[in-house]
């Protein structure tokens, strides 16, 4: 998340704010929104001036320099950022649960990466992981469309640690190939899978590859090589989601 003064967080866009402030108006701090957003967000500030926060009209060009991003879609929001987790603390809650976590080793593109964010809270993933130092963009988040506020995201001091932490507490490690022997669509799901994903042009880190316990392949025509990262995360969780009534615990 890009931060500012005061440890602020921006989100822009209007679903991602939207969200935010649904699940969180005590967090929202202030907002800057061009004229013609002010009546698609009447609510927002009219619980705004009731609570003495203030909101700004600014120009279309104001908004690009505060976002950085010609697409902001007329608002931003600054707004306190989510408290942190712990990869011990995430492993802790939910013992025995069916639960999904992602494991974003090095995917750079901040619209793959909100892609997958905006998938994995529509099937249910519980937390997503990042690298060391990993934080979301103001466009990850507009590109989630509000799916960074469903899930936990956290980001872990080394992979083989986290992961070796993940496997300890019960998950099953998967990783996709197109050399898999096993389909995507007839692999027994587990109860507890941490799904890595690597990076657009070179998958997963050889390190990170070595310590899957399931391998499997998501099986096309032949066409292209592979999937765009974003396009066969969903594939994963769309089928595991499908399947969800015959994981095996």
């Amino acid at each position: 998340m890009e931060r500012g003064r005061r440890d602020e967080v921006k989100v822009c866009g209007l679903h991602a704010c939207r969200a935010v402030f649904a699940t969180r108006p005590d967090a929202v701090l202030k907002v800057f929104l061009r004229d013609d957003r002010v009546a698609l967000l009447g609510d927002i500030l009219q619980a705004l001036a009731r609570e003495r926060r203030p909101y700004k009209v600014v120009s279309n060009d104001e908004l690009e320099r505060l976002t950085e991003s010609t697409h902001h879609e007329g608002v931003c929001f600054l707004v306190r950022p989510r408290p942190p987790r712990t990869l011990s603390g995430l492993l802790s809650e939910g013992r025995g649960q069916t639960r999904t976590f992602v494991a974003l080793t090095d995917v750079a593109n901040p619209h793959n990466v909100g892609a997958i964010l905006r998938t994995a809270a529509h099937f249910g993933v519980n937390a997503v992981l990042l690298g060391p130092g990993g934080r979301l963009s103001p466009a990850a988040l507009r590109t989630a469309q509000g799916g960074a506020e469903a899930l936990a995201v956290v980001a872990v001091e080394g992979w083989r640690e986290a992961l070796g932490a993940c496997r300890a507490a019960g998950f099953t490690l998967v990783a996709t190939s197109s050399h898999a022997a096993h389909s995507v669509f007839e692999t027994r799901w587990p109860a507890q899978a941490v799904i890595m994903v690597g990076s657009e042009a070179a998958g997963l880190p050889p390190e990170v590859a070595r310590l899957a316990d399931l391998n499997v392949a998501v099986p096309g025509s032949g066409q292209v090589e592979s999937l765009n990262v974003a396009a066969a995360t969903a594939v994963v969780l769309a089928e595991r989601w499908r399947r969800r009534a015959d994981i095996t615990r």
